[in-house]
């Protein structure tokens, strides 16, 4: 097409422009041609280079000269036809040539090619495989087209030389979909919601406001749906501490069939609720001790609205309630050792079962006035013919003095990152334990990072001082994109955009606004560690289990890491954690990132794990190469090592890795005696510092024989694996 150049009298800036097609408008819209539109979108957009990079944004005459040479480049290609976005891309590609990088990472357009989302629409492509709990339907592909999207936008708001380092694969950052909008974790105090009841919305505008439950099914169902809100302001899973002791006012005197039906429908209900992230159940998890820990025995009990402590309410403290927490901890593993309907393990909620000093010892008075009742070894029992079975419970290991058990509050959360709460390092801990003015425990983590060790190494050339400032360096990068997520962060809050999480519900005693959900600046930022075996197996010529060489270089660099991780906090007023990342496919991105970089490739093919010579011959064609590296200070999964030799070593890291650090114990298909195993576990806790651990069962499964009905329980005449809800639905 030919530009007509019929003379028309310009609105701009007093000159003559050519006539140009209709301009197709991203919203939908036909327009008329209008530099000023450029103009105006420079002067907006750029100023986010001042909100994102601390630069000034573009003054009026750039604009104005940007815009005109824009036009010109359009009249010269004689386009048929126009759009907003390949304006925009004029637009970048002037800004570039201009040398205005900033300007053009805040004007560009983040997206998809039209391929790509096909691809995602037909479970392909981006990011297919990488989160087993997403289920195949249209809410995943949503979500994953956004996640795309997402990613894009954050790394290009991000400073350029901070962006590179995560596309690099010096450090990755976590959950970047969400750097810009969400914390990462939480680990909820239950009294909250059952002193205030439930907002689910967290400001009462666009869901109905429950108020305290005042009957043990509602509270069951409060807790299930504030997991579920929660997950629209966090990226990670979300859990209950001290969970059954919380909950026991409510099952008082309550027999034990009804109280295993109500532990029943909560284990389906956050099992069946589609309502997370991408269509996927609510990763969750609770907190079981089979007993009330001595921290709560006297304190006064927090239910159906009221703090029972003599003032609002009649003083009742938890320790009234030790038949109900007993009775509950056995209503929970009963359900979850038969599994569902069709016999399938439940993945949610994980059960971190609490091993405390309070229930190694009997408490012999009180079972000898109810021998109705189960001991604490037969509940602990229980959780172990679980593990057997199906692999399903975690260890919560608090008899290592590090742990704090007795003396404060400590759980582990979401995939073993620890979070604790003490007395010396909390000015309001004895408010919060007595729920006064509705202080409460909130417990969760900002952000996670992890850090590639297998490339320090690679970098320090074998000096072991250079490698501890290389692997420093690494978190001094993470603490500059922790403090950008801090200041971005604010501009959420602000904007009111974590509602659940900032909500304060009107006090039902008081009618006062309420306590805050979540206490923000309470929360850590983590800095996770992928790599320790291959870091040490460069250095040294040996992995962590082959020299003691390797193994003290491991401790001394983790010892220095975690020292360094509380410089940092001093020095920027944060709580910095220093954990195990569960990042296995972080593992691979490191792997394979050092792979293609020529100046590590050499190095990182002597220590990845996986097919080395696979990934050689395919390095090119794919990104998804069969190597990786070592989670965090674990020994190689492959390793000929006995267990006794894994625990000699890997525990020794659970004190320095203090932000969250998990041990396993691989049963293969076998499924072992329970008792052997609660054997070997109590042994584990009484004499290492083996923080958490799992055992982990190899599950093969086959959905023909699922579908097969299963008998009705001959106990109840019930087919097995219904809940309440499922009944009245007559499923």
């Amino acid at each position: 097409m030919r530009l007509t150049r019929k003379s028309t009298q310009a609105t701009l800036f007093g000159e003559f422009v050519p006539t140009f097609p209709k301009v197709r408008t991203s919203r939908g819209y036909l327009l008329d041609w209008n530099r000023n539109r450029i103009v105006k979108q420079i002067l907006e957009e750029s100023r986010l280079v001042e909100v994102f990079y601390g630069y000034e944004g573009a003054d009026e005459e750039t604009a104005k000269d940007i815009a005109r040479r824009v036009e010109r480049k359009i009249q010269m290609l004689g386009l048929q036809s126009l759009s907003g976005p390949l304006i925009r891309e004029i637009v970048n590609m002037t800004l570039l040539e201009r040398g205005l990088v900033p300007y053009r990472n805040v004007c560009t357009r983040v997206g998809t090619p039209v391929f790509d989302a096909h691809l995602i629409d037909v479970g392909r492509g981006f990011e297919a495989h990488d989160n087993a709990n997403l289920q195949e339907n249209a809410e995943t592909s949503h979500k994953k087209k956004a996640d795309k999207i997402s990613k894009e936008q954050y790394l290009l708001q991000l400073p350029p030389d901070l962006a590179d380092h995560h596309l690099r694969g010096d450090l990755h950052i976590h959950d970047l979909e969400y750097f810009g909008t969400r914390p990462f974790c939480q680990d909820w105090d239950l009294r909250y919601f059952l002193y205030y009841g439930l907002m689910p919305d967290g400001n009462g505008t666009k869901a109905s406001v429950a108020g305290p439950a005042k009957r043990a099914e509602v509270a069951v169902l409060h807790a299930v749906k504030a997991l579920g809100s929660a997950q629209t302001n966090f990226a990670g899973g979300q859990g209950y501490y001290n969970f059954l002791t919380f909950m026991a006012p409510f099952f008082e005197g309550m027999d034990y069939e009804e109280i295993k039906q109500l532990m029943q429908m909560f284990v389906y209900e956050m099992t069946q609720m589609m309502v997370a992230r991408g269509g996927q159940v609510v990763f969750s998890s609770v907190q079981l001790s089979p007993g009330v820990p001595t921290l709560w025995k006297d304190k006064p009990c927090v239910y159906r609205g009221k703090v029972w402590n003599g003032e609002q309410a009649p003083l009742r403290t938890y320790n009234e309630f030790e038949r109900e927490v007993r009775l509950l901890f056995k209503a929970l593993m009963e359900v979850m050792l038969e599994g569902d309907y069709w016999g399938k393990p439940f993945s949610f909620p994980k059960p971190e079962i609490s091993i405390e000093p309070d229930f190694l010892n009997e408490d012999e008075e009180f079972n000898r006035e109810h021998p109705d009742l189960p001991t604490y070894q037969d509940l602990y029992l229980m959780t172990f013919e679980l593990a057997s079975k199906y692999g399903t419970p975690y260890y919560d290991n608090q008899i290592p003095p590090y742990r704090g058990a007795g003396e404060g509050i400590s759980c582990y959360q979401c995939c073993a990152y620890q979070f604790s709460s003490l007395a010396d390092e909390d000015d309001e801990f004895e408010d919060k334990l007595y729920f006064r003015e509705g202080k409460h425990f909130s417990m969760g983590s900002w952000m996670v990072m992890s850090i590639n060790c297998p490339r320090a190494a690679y970098k320090a050339e074998g000096d072991q001082e250079r490698l501890f400032a290389e692997l420093k360096a690494l978190m001094d990068t993470a603490v500059e994109l922790f403090r950008i997520k801090r200041r971005w962060m604010s501009h959420i809050r602000t904007n009111g955009r974590m509602p659940f999480a900032m909500q304060r519900p009107k006090d039902p005693n008081t009618g006062e606004r309420g306590a805050v959900a979540v206490d923000l600046e309470g929360l850590v930022y983590t800095i996770g560690v992928v790599g320790v075996n291959e870091m040490v197996q460069h250095f040294t010529g040996h992995q962590l289990h082959e020299s003691r060489d390797a193994f003290r270089l491991a401790v001394r660099a983790m010892t220095e890491l975690e020292m360094y991780a509380r410089e940092l906090s001093q020095k920027h007023n944060m709580t910095i954690a220093l954990a195990r990342t569960p990042a296995e496919t972080t593992g691979q991105r490191f792997a394979v990132a050092d792979l293609l970089d020529e100046r590590f490739r050499d190095h990182a093919i002597r220590v990845v794990k996986g097919d080395a010579d696979a990934a050689l011959d395919t390095l090119g064609t794919t990104l998804d190469l069969p190597i990786y590296y070592t989670n965090g200070t674990h020994i190689a999964p492959g390793a000929p090592v006995p267990l006794t030799k894994r625990i000699e070593i890997e525990h020794i890291f659970f004190p320095i890795v203090d932000g969250g650090n998990i041990f396993h114990v691989w049963l293969g298909e076998a499924r072992p005696d329970p008792r052997g195993l609660m054997e070997m576990a109590m042994n584990l806790c009484r004499t290492t510092q083996i923080g958490y651990f799992a055992f982990t069962r190899d599950l093969t499964v086959s959905l023909k024989e699922y579908r097969e009905l299963k008998p009705a329980r001959p106990d109840t005449g019930k087919t097995a694996g219904t809940s309440p809800a499922a009944d009245r639905a007559g499923a």
